[in-house]
């Protein structure tokens, strides 16, 4: 045992030291350029994955890249499926075949979240073309980054083992390896933004004083950082909360500079999406006045800022639900509200029981309805959602414990392990750990869609705090060792000593 602890302090002096950092930083990007490409030409097993939601939705989306990388055109399509992949090639599928122009294919340029069209450039600019787009370049840049960024927070703190045993958790989980270098969706964004942010804020938590002006230039860089991802998809948003929590649990700063911390947090925040929900609204009035033009089809229907929030909760209660009615299933929250819609409201629809209605924004009837952008229909869901919680409330209660339960069950494959999370906070409050604590706390928002929407199809994979749970224990282990081995060498030395 003295052996090996002797090796792991050994270990630990050549992390802090600035060749270990390199080595480490170094090795990361070798291993997951591996993954990168060794996923490129052979499956790996699909043991962790979420199936809850389409998410990105390549097969719609992959239609918006075309003219957006060549002219700088957004939300512009076409239905021509012979596609000439240059510059010239999309100004003559304007000029020659203006009928076939779009501004949405299905539904997926009105749902906001427009930014999401960025993931698809790092791929396209390596290639120099938009054909067969992918969106696994900019996860894996994403979440390399977010993974150096990561160690480096614990380096500059002093512990660069904590970092290293973290990192080869979060780099080897099924999870991250599907969804970041497998699948092409954007599943593993929340997580990647987390980590960046961790990494760049982790000082707050650990270090004994802060250089006020310094930080503040990354509390803005974070939340702007924050903001910017929120708009390639909206859960994303949940990673503010951890980064506030930071700042609010931060013992190395005072309370006047951590409101003063949270209100530029906030403002970086809401200014970050409100400029790209502007960038891109001028792009869809430059698009529209273009489309107009050339006789192509216009887009003249709602377009949402983001997912609506009433109609996901409706439908996630069905993860437990057996007495009224719910499931995660589109279908049935539109089949309670419409009828509700129509009698209530007097409002005219069409619809024959699927995912859309029979109604159409434009005459070529290229353009559906869907039925959660109907008028009212968020405030039918929510009524129902409202009502059947306060009618109920013990029903709700047990659903929301029904959560805690699977997420605390259900998060890496090794299952139960998140239950450690009661006696591990337990063990670091009597032993007056704040700092391990801190961690945990703020790694716990990342379970809020589990908790809050819906708990199934893999949502709890979002959930990280058990990656701190097993770390914080290592390490717990290592130092109970280490110090018991200290004074096993002390009591020796004082009895020789005594001799």
């Amino acid at each position: 045992m003295n052996k090996v602890l002797d090796l792991i302090s050994r270990f630990e002096l050549f992390l802090k030291a600035k060749k270990g950092l390199r080595i480490v930083l170094l090795s990361v990007i070798l291993f997951n350029a591996f993954l990168y490409v060794k996923t490129d030409y052979k499956k790996i097993p699909e043991i962790q994955a979420r199936k809850d939601a389409a998410g990105f939705s390549p097969d719609k989306a992959y239609r918006f890249i075309y003219f957006y990388y060549y002219l700088n055109q957004f939300p512009l399509a076409t239905l021509n499926g012979d596609l000439d992949y240059s510059e010239e090639g999309a100004k003559n599928e304007i000029k020659n075949r203006p009928n076939d122009l779009i501004m949405e294919y299905m539904h997926w340029s009105r749902l906001g979240e427009s930014a999401r069209i960025l993931a698809y450039m790092p791929n396209a600019l390596v290639k120099g073309s938009p054909e067969n787009p992918s969106i696994k370049l900019f996860n894996s840049l994403l979440f390399v980054a977010g993974l150096l960024v990561l160690f480096i927070g614990f380096w500059r703190i002093k512990k660069p083992l904590f970092g290293l045993l973290l990192l080869i958790l979060i780099n080897c989980t099924p999870f991250f390896i599907y969804e970041v270098y497998c699948r092409d969706n954007i599943f593993g964004l929340m997580a990647s933004s987390f980590f960046i942010v961790l990494g760049l804020n982790l000082p707050f938590l650990f270090s004994k004083s802060i250089n006020y002006f310094k930080y503040v230039i990354v509390a803005i860089i974070s939340g702007a950082l924050v903001g910017f991802f929120s708009e390639f998809r909206n859960e994303v948003s949940v990673v503010i909360v951890s980064l506030l929590l930071i700042y609010i649990l931060s013992s190395s700063i005072r309370w006047a500079p951590k409101i003063i911390y949270v209100l530029v947090v906030l403002f970086c925040f809401n200014a970050s999406k409100t400029m790209i929900r502007y960038h891109f609204s001028l792009k869809f009035e430059q698009t529209m006045h273009l489309v107009g033009n050339h006789g192509g089809h216009i887009y003249n229907g709602p377009r949402l800022s983001g997912h609506n929030f009433w109609h996901p909760v409706f439908c996630g209660l069905g993860d437990f639900d057996t007495k009224y009615g719910y499931q995660w299933y589109d279908v049935i929250a539109y089949q309670y509200a419409i009828p509700i819609l129509q009698k209530e409201y007097g409002m005219d629809i069409n619809y024959s029981g699927g995912y859309i209605t029979n109604d159409y924004y434009d005459d070529h009837r290229l353009y559906y309805k869907k039925p959660e952008e109907l008028p009212n229909y968020e405030k039918v869901v929510k009524k129902k959602v409202i009502d059947d919680i306060k009618n109920d409330p013990v029903w709700y209660i047990t659903i929301i414990f029904k959560r805690i339960a699977r997420t605390l069950t259900t998060t890496i494959p090794v299952s139960y392990v998140g239950w450690l999370l009661f006696p591990l906070v337990y063990f670091l409050y009597k032993r007056k750990n704040w700092q391990d604590l801190k961690l945990i706390l703020v790694a716990l928002p990342l379970s809020a869609t589990s908790i809050i929407v819906h708990s199934g199809k893999g949502t709890t994979y979002n959930s990280l705090f058990v990656y701190f749970i097993l770390v914080i224990i290592m390490a717990q282990g290592y130092n109970f060792y280490k110090n018991k081995m200290n004074t096993g060498k002390e009591n020796l030395i004082q009895k020789e000593t005594e001799k």
